[in-house]
């Protein structure tokens, strides 16, 4: 089939066995054999040339297409091999889901543009079950809770900010501490999200009254609300979302809270090159000032 093609192709035997790298008795041989064996021509020979016969014109739009889809097969092996085609399926909370994720996943994209994601963002419970249930290959989230079918690994270190809105009679200072933020009012959050134990237990250990006059759910809700006047907050600083509220102030915040976060994924399971390469980046992206 191979030096059918390639005659096919070439139209004649000295040029079949260059484009084969065999030596044209090699080609010539096999060509007979396979006429042999098929118990009809493939080619006529007039004058030293070869002339396709009804057969082999009838024949070539198969061969071909065969030839085709081992290039393809060719290509897709070439491409797992440098990792540039696939499927991957991310979970993320919305504090890195919103901003600095994306940045990864363009990052990320440029390299590997055959690359077929699937970015799914989600409540932290929802991540870790998303993993746990195989839906998502990889996750990120912090102050996630322990599942026995989800590992985790360290992936970067963050803390907690404080917002100011513009203008706020806070903004002249470097540095915001609970005694500062005691008469202030504040953007809260609901019981559950993870940042409100931490925040309740940092308040109570300063002796200070915290005065949330809202709770939201949800982080971003938080840098909107504060963009839009409602009071103070603090956030993680991973969710950088001062491009989006520019006129926002944001402050460090003392005593300082770590925050750790955590790459999630599959207990028991290694994760595929394709994951790896993502979390290179994200790395990359989540540590960068």
């Amino acid at each position: 089939m191979e030096v059918f093609y390639a005659v096919m192709l070439r139209g004649s035997v000295t040029a079949a066995a260059k484009y084969l790298n065999r030596t044209q008795p090699a080609v010539t041989k096999v060509l007979r054999h396979t006429e042999d064996q098929l118990k009809f021509p493939l080619f006529h020979r007039i004058k030293g040339r070869l002339i396709p016969t009804d057969e082999a014109i009838a024949l070539f739009p198969d061969v071909e297409r065969v030839f085709d889809e081992v290039r393809a097969v060719e290509q897709s092996l070439d491409d797992v091999r440098s990792v540039r085609t696939g499927a991957l399926r991310i979970a993320s909370i919305p504090t890195f889901g919103q901003v600095a994720l994306p940045q990864a996943v363009a990052a990320f994209t440029r390299d590997h543009p055959g690359v077929k994601i699937t970015f799914d963002v989600r409540p932290k419970r929802a991540v870790v079950q998303s993993i746990a249930t195989g839906r998502s290959e990889i996750g990120f989230a912090f102050l996630a809770d322990e599942h026995a079918n989800v590992a985790t690994e360290p992936l970067c270190e963050g803390s907690m900010v404080c917002l100011l809105p513009p203008g706020h009679k806070l903004s002249g200072k470097e540095v915001i501490t609970p005694l500062e933020l005691h008469e202030c009012d504040m953007v809260g959050y609901s019981h559950g999200q993870a940042l409100r134990p931490i925040i309740d237990s940092v308040f109570t250990a300063a002796r200070c009254r915290y005065n949330p006059v809202i709770d939201v759910a949800w982080i971003s809700t938080a840098w909107s609300m504060v963009a839009g006047g409602v009071g103070v907050a603090l956030v993680d600083d991973f969710s950088r979302m001062d491009r989006i509220f520019p006129d926002v102030e944001v402050r460090p915040f003392q005593p300082t809270i770590a925050i750790p976060a955590k790459t999630l994924m599959p207990r028991g399971q290694p994760l595929s090159r394709l994951a790896q390469e993502f979390l290179k980046v994200a790395r990359g992206v989540l540590s960068a000032p």
